[in-house]
């Protein structure tokens, strides 16, 4: 759901988890009780989760959202 930031399925991430957040960085976030990457969006004063790639659905959380981190790098293994 984020291939059009980079991030395939599988891949690996680097997340800060005491770096202030703001729109448009892409997290890692409980909602909830479901782990997910995301991009963090603000959409009519409330907090939803883009994803980048158009076949998936913005999620728009319905009791909780906590985001743990945002994303400063990635990487994937070439061979599994």
């Amino acid at each position: 759901s984020m291939m059009g930031v980079g991030l395939l399925d599988g891949d690996i991430v680097v997340v800060e988890h005491n770096t202030p957040t703001k729109p448009g960085d892409t997290v890692v976030a409980v909602v909830d009780g479901r782990l997910t990457v995301k991009t963090l969006a603000l959409e009519a004063g409330q907090y939803v989760l883009r994803p980048e790639n158009p076949a998936y659905d913005v999620i728009r959380p319905g009791q909780s959202l906590e985001v743990l981190g945002v994303v400063v790098s990635s990487f994937r293994r070439m061979r599994r």
